[in-house]
C-alpha cells in the first residue's frame, strides 16, 4: 500500500491519543514539567505509530504537537513527494517515521499559523532526551510570541484607560457635589476625582476583557446546546477553564502593567499574591459554573454575568490591593 495511502486509513480509521495543559504566562519551569511529563507518559503507554495531539493552552494562543499530516494531510502529502524527489523514499513498510510538528495558532484577528518540524516520532520513542529537547526549544520560542500578544493587548488596555479618565474627570467636574453623590453612592470631593477616574476606567477595561472572554465562551465553546451539555464534554469543559485562566491572567497583567512600571516592590506584593488570587477565581468559577450547568435555559446573559460576579470582585481586589500598598 503506498504510504499516503496507509495514512489515509491510518488517521481515518484510528482514535487520536489526545492530552492538553494551560501554559501559566510567568511559569516556564512549570510548563517544561507537564510538557516533559505528558510526553514521558505518552510514550510509556503508546507506540510510535499512535496518532497524537497535544494541545498546549497559553493566554492568547493554542500550541499543538503531532505528527506532520494530523493537522493538515495536504501538508503530509507535500513533504512526502519532496522526499521521493530528494531521497527516493521516506519510509520503510514497518514504520512510521514521520516528522513532528509544532504548531502556533494566535488568537488575534489576523492571525497567521505557524509550524515547524522539530524531530520525529521515531526519535521521540528511542531517543526521548533528545527529542524533548527539540520539542521544548520551539515550544519556548512559541511561548515567548504568545507572551508577546499578551503584553501587546495590556499595552492597549493601559492607552485606553489612559484616553478615557481624562473624560471621567471631564464628566464628574460638571456635576454638583449632590450629583455626584446621587451617581456613585457616596460623597465625592474634587480632590479624588482623579484618582476615581481612574478607577472607572480601569472598570471599563476590566468589563472589556470580561465582555470578550464571555462571549467566546457562548459562541465558541457552548453553541447551540446547552451549557450543561457543554460541560460534560471534556474538551469543551477543559476549553472553558481556559478561557478563565485567560481572563484572569490578562485583568491581572492590566493591573500589574499599569500601575508597577516604576514600583518593583508593589510588582513583588502583586506577584506574590497572585497564586492565592487564581486558586479563589478558580473555586468561585467552579461554584457558579456548577450552578449554571443545572439551568436548563442558561444564555449569553447569564455567561456575562457569572463573568462579571467572578471578575468583577477580583479586579476591586486588586484596586484594594495597590491602594493599600501606596499608603
Amino acid at each position: 500500500m503506498d504510504i499516503q495511502a496507509k495514512l489515509n486509513a491510518k488517521y481515518e480509521n484510528t482514535p487520536i491519543y489526545t492530552s492538553g495543559f494551560y501554559a501559566d504566562p510567568e511559569d516556564p519551569l512549570k510548563s517544561r514539567s507537564t510538557l516533559l511529563t505528558t510526553l514521558k507518559s505518552f510514550t510509556q503507554n503508546q507506540d510510535a505509530t499512535s496518532p497524537f495531539a497535544l494541545q498546549i493552552m497559553a493566554t492568547n494562543s493554542e500550541l499543538t504537537i503531532a505528527p506532520l499530516g494530523l493537522l493538515d494531510l495536504q501538508e503530509l502529502r507535500d513533504y512526502t513527494a519532496k522526499k521521493r524527489q530528494t531521497e527516493a523514499l521516506i519510509a520503510g513498510e514497518d514504520t512510521f517515521a514521520l516528522p513532528l510538528v509544532v504548531q502556533f495558532e494566535p488568537h488575534t484577528e489576523k492571525a497567521t499559523i505557524e509550524r515547524e518540524l522539530v524531530t520525529t516520532a521515531d526519535e521521540l520513542f528511542s531517543d526521548f532526551t533528545t527529542a524533548f529537547d527539540k520539542i521544548w526549544a520551539q515550544v519556548k520560542i512559541y511561548l515567548a510570541k504568545n507572551q508577546a500578544l499578551l503584553e501587546e493587548l495590556v499595552a492597549d488596555l493601559i492607552t485606553d484607560s489612559k484616553k478615557i479618565a481624562p473624560k471621567f474627570v471631564g464628566q464628574l467636574t460638571d456635576m454638583s457635589a449632590a450629583e455626584r453623590e446621587k451617581m456613585v453612592g457616596f460623597e465625592l470631593p474634587d480632590a479624588e476625582l482623579d484618582q476615581f477616574s481612574r478607577y472607572l476606567s480601569d472598570n471599563h477595561e476590566v468589563k472589556t476583557v470580561i465582555s470578550s472572554a464571555a462571549a467566546f465562551a457562548t459562541h465558541e465553546i457552548v453553541g447551540e446546546q446547552l451549557f450543561g451539555q457543554a460541560m460534560n464534554d471534556r474538551i469543551l469543559r477543559s476549553t472553558f477553564f481556559w478561557d478563565l485562566d485567560n481572563t484572569f491572567h490578562e485583568i491581572f497583567y492590566y493591573f500589574l502593567r499599569k500601575y508597577t512600571a516604576e514600583d518593583s516592590k508593589l510588582a513583588k506584593h502583586l506577584n506574590h499574591i497572585k497564586g492565592g488570587l487564581l486558586s479563589r477565581m478558580r473555586k468561585d468559577a467552579w461554584d457558579k459554573s456548577s450552578e449554571l450547568a443545572t439551568d436548563t435555559k442558561t444564555t449569553q446573559k447569564d455567561l456575562e454575568r457569572m463573568f462579571s460576579a467572578v471578575f468583577m470582585p477580583l479586579a476591586e481586589q486588586l484596586t484594594g490591593e495597590i491602594a493599600k500598598f501606596n499608603h
